[in-house]
């Protein structure tokens, strides 16, 4: 039986999430997952406007809460996805500051000057406009792999989710050959993570996030941390996508997964 470890959830405490976290225990329990995060959506460039310091606090708690019910049959963790944390650094410490998480997914749905990617069609556009997202894309998540304070680093290459699942552009990724080698190298010298989010399992895209071959440049570089993620956010999804996730990272040379408590890694093995 496969270890079926999900990083990657949210809850209602999320603005697009939907069950409650009792209830996401329940399904995960149901599933047979041996262990789930909440990481609840945390993002900063919208941080009073969504207060999302209520959120965060609610979520922790119910997580608190379920961990005194579940805990004999599922490890239940209390994590964050920190969304554009570099776009107020004061505020995005105070945020992790404010609980004792166990994990922290660092991530990058918006940057400077663009709307988050899923709100944009790219639909017709000039591939010279998609590339500019992506540079600006790829630059600010270099930027967040250098100075942030995270975990792992959540769905690197996240706007294809979009110009390629949703709107049907091919975008070749070997543009960015460098900028992704200095993310890895990011992430390795500074004992950070790298999820595989599964997502695209689910929901209809068909590809995980970042694809195959960044993983396989991960490990060659010596990259050893990588989080499963199923980036749920209906119960129905808990975990969909997890075993299918750790056949590719076992292709790719990886042995073990990464689960967090306490903001250590607990290395578990694949098989």
């Amino acid at each position: 039986m496969l270890n079926i470890f999900d990083s990657h959830s949210h809850s209602d405490n999320s603005p697009d999430g939907h069950h409650s976290v009792t209830y996401l225990c329940e399904q995960a329990v149901e599933k047979g997952l041996m262990g789930l995060c909440i990481t609840d959506h945390c993002d900063i460039d919208i941080y009073k406007r969504d207060n999302f310091e209520l959120r965060m606090i609610n979520s922790n708690f119910e997580v608190r809460k379920a961990q005194l019910f579940f805990g004999d049959r599922l490890m239940l963790t209390a994590g964050i996805e920190l969304g554009q944390p570099l776009f107020d650094p004061a505020l995005a410490e105070r945020a992790l500051g404010l609980l004792n998480y166990d994990f922290v997914l660092g991530s990058v749905h918006v940057t400077r000057g663009w709307p988050d990617y899923y709100e944009v069609s790219y639909k017709g556009r000039p591939i010279e406009e998609v590339n500019a997202a992506m540079d600006a894309y790829f630059g600010e998540v270099l930027e967040t792999a250098k100075k942030a304070d995270f975990d792992s680093l959540a769905h690197l290459t996240y706007p294809i989710r979009y110009i390629s699942g949703r709107d049907g552009i091919e975008v070749d990724l070997r543009r960015w050959d460098d900028l992704i080698d200095e993310i890895l190298r990011t992430l390795i010298a500074r004992g950070k993570g790298l999820e595989l989010n599964v997502a695209g399992l689910h929901n209809g895209w068909g590809q995980l996030c970042p694809p195959k071959e960044i993983f396989a440049r991960y490990r060659e570089l010596g990259g050893e941390i990588v989080t499963l993620g199923s980036d749920s956010h209906l119960a129905q999804d808990l975990g969909v996508g997890i075993a299918e996730g750790m056949e590719v990272l076992q292709s790719c040379g990886f042995e073990y997964f990464a689960f967090y408590k306490k903001r250590q890694a607990r290395m578990l093995g694949i098989r």
